[in-house]
Parts: structure tokens; C-alpha cells; sequence
């Protein structure tokens, strides 16, 4: 198996001269929810999905813990959770800054950095979006039989197109039939109508 991706060209800021910049990504084949994981775990294992998934809400519920308590998290062979902070300039009072936590930074232990360094990656030429709406719904859905579900993003690399094309293509495909919506705000995903 292999990684596959797709080379953009990065805009230059503002029309600077200079060599093209180019930037690769990732093309995204679906996502492992809770359900799968647990699945592969238990087949890999001896123990059961219901108890995979209680070890996991366990470990999330361990990673907040810890974090809520001032302390970093560390797995030998997964990697590094610390918080993320983020600071905003206070409106009322500009000599004090307000902090708060945006989020979890996670890094990469080195032994799996090293593990993702030997994956194959496979090479994607970017397509021109199609104009006609018929092809385009054709293509959806032979893309759907091969990947079972679409994301705004993962039609906007398929299909070349921006985020905001694509939110407006999977919007009509749903209108028409043809796909159901899934999932809410940014977890949203796509599914053939008939597979629901």
C-alpha cells in the first residue's frame, strides 16, 4: 500500500518574482472511526471491541486528566500530547494579554516518524474540474464504489476544485438524491443515497 498525492502550486503573495513554488498533499482515502479501530484491534488481539473501545474512552479520559493537571503526556511508541495555548490581546486592558488552551499539540514519537518514512508514495496528477454537471455526478459516484464516502476536502483533491466548489457540489448532489449527508459542523461526510 502506499500514500497517494497531488503537487499544487503555492500562490505567491502579493505577485513576488521568483522560482514556482510547489507543495504536496496527502490525498485522504477515508477515515478510521472509533467502530473500525476497535474492530482491527480486537481482530488483532484477545480482547473484544466493547472492551477496545473502554480502554480508548479511558485513554482519552487519562490525556484530559493529565493535561487539566499541568502535565504532558508521553507513549513510547505513539508520541507527545501537550497543551496548545493561544493569546489575544485584551480589549479592556492591552498591558494584559488573554491566554487560554486552543487545543492538544501532539508530536510524533521518533519511532514511528521513522515507520511513516518507509511508506511508498504514489504520485497523482491533478485533474481539471469538469464543467458538465452529468459527468461530473458520473464521476462522483464511480469515485464513491472505489472510497464508500466523500469529505469537502477529499472531493476538492478528486475532482480539482477549491473547498467551497466542492461544498457546493456535494450540497446539490444531496439535494438531487444521489448522496446523504452524514455526521455534523466539520465531520461531515458523504455517502451514495442508496447505501445509507
Amino acid at each position: 500500500m502506499a500514500i497517494k498525492f497531488k503537487v499544487y502550486s503555492t500562490p505567491k503573495p502579493n505577485g513576488r518574482a521568483g522560482a514556482k513554488l510547489t507543495h504536496a498533499r496527502a490525498i485522504s482515502r477515508g477515515t478510521y472511526n472509533l467502530e473500525k479501530v476497535c474492530r482491527l484491534i480486537s481482530e488483532r488481539s484477545a480482547v473484544s471491541s466493547a472492551e477496545v473501545k473502554s480502554v480508548l474512552d479511558s485513554f482519552a479520559w487519562v490525556i484530559e486528566l493529565a493535561l487539566e493537571d499541568g502535565c504532558h503526556v508521553e507513549l513510547d511508541d505513539l508520541g507527545y500530547f501537550s497543551p496548545s495555548l493561544k493569546t489575544v490581546l485584551n480589549k479592556k486592558n492591552e498591558n494584559r494579554n488573554m491566554v487560554y488552551v486552543d487545543g492538544i499539540n501532539y508530536r510524533c514519537s521518533t519511532s514511528l516518524r521513522e515507520k511513516l518514512r518507509a511508506i511508498d508514495l504514489e504520485y497523482v496528477k491533478v485533474k481539471k474540474k469538469s464543467e458538465d454537471w452529468e459527468t461530473r455526478r458520473n464521476e462522483l459516484v464511480k469515485y464513491m464504489e472505489d472510497w464508500e464516502s466523500v469529505t469537502p476536502r477529499t472531493y476538492a483533491e478528486a475532482f480539482g476544485c477549491s473547498r467551497y466548489r466542492a461544498t457546493l457540489d456535494l450540497q446539490r448532489f444531496v439535494e438531487e438524491g444521489v448522496l446523504a449527508k452524514v455526521g455534523y459542523r466539520n465531520k461531515v461526510m458523504y455517502l451514495l443515497a442508496n447505501n445509507e
